[in-house]
Order: C-alpha cells, then sequence, then structure tokens
C-alpha cells in the first residue's frame, strides 16, 4: 500500500466530510425551523435518506481509511476522533433526529440536534486538519 497515497486520499476524504458538517451546521438544520408542520416527517425522511447516499460512502471510506493509518503507520488519534464522532451520531445525534421527525420542526430536538452536530462539525474539522496535516508530511 503507498502510504502517501493513502495519506492524501484520506485527507480529501476528511475534508469532504468536514464540508459537508459546516454545510449542514451552517444551513441544512437551522432550515427545519422553516420547514412546515404538514409533510415534515416525510421531508425530513426523504432528506436523511438523501443525505446518506453523499455521507454513507464518506464514513465508510473514512472508517477503513483511518484503520489502514492506525495499524499501518501508528495514526491513531484520527481513529479516535472517527469513532468518538460516530459515537456521537450514535448516541445523540440520530436519537434527535427521529424525535424531530416524530415531534416536527418546532421539537425542542432541533437545538439538541444542532448542538450535537457543533461537536461532530468540530470533531471532524480536527479529523481534516489533523489528515491534512500528516498529508503534507
Amino acid at each position: 500500500m503507498d502510504a502517501p497515497l493513502l495519506r492524501a486520499g484520506l485527507a480529501g476524504v476528511d475534508f469532504a466530510l468536514a464540508a459537508v458538517c459546516w454545510l449542514i451546521l451552517l444551513c441544512t438544520y437551522p432550515d427545519f425551523a422553516r420547514w412546515r408542520s404538514e409533510g415534515f416527517a416525510a421531508a425530513h425522511d426523504a432528506y436523511t435518506r438523501k443525505v446518506g447516499w453523499v455521507i454513507g460512502p464518506l464514513l465508510g471510506l473514512q472508517m477503513a481509511g483511518h484503520l489502514a493509518a492506525a495499524l499501518l503507520a501508528g495514526a491513531y488519534l484520527g481513529l479516535a476522533l472517527v469513532v468518538v464522532c460516530w459515537g456521537l451520531t450514535a448516541g445523540w445525534s440520530v436519537p434527535c433526529h427521529r424525535r424531530l421527525r416524530d415531534e416536527g420542526p418546532a421539537s425542542p430536538a432541533l437545538a439538541g440536534l444542532i448542538r450535537s452536530h457543533r461537536w461532530r462539525t468540530a470533531l471532524w474539522t480536527l479529523t481534516a486538519l489533523d489528515s491534512i496535516r500528516r498529508a503534507a508530511g
């Protein structure tokens, strides 16, 4: 396996995930409050399905890349950050999404979702910065 290529590819994936996180934090989640209550659950489900097609492959590549970087080069910081992000997503953000879908855009779950996503955005940004630093050598 070509280590410089792995580092560069992983930096690209991490940067893409950080960019998507910033877009969601600054544009998408705040906009949820302006969505109409009628049909919100269906619109929310459509959004999560569509964004999953973008995020899903990136998450898979990110995890595989950080596992490889940790095992082959001892780069455990990135892997730890990714695992924490996944934990925050499963333990905090997903329950907020479910509650928001069920209760609508006026739900207090929206504020919780935004709070959880601030943490995830910060961690994914740190992950990207660390990967870019490692790729630059």
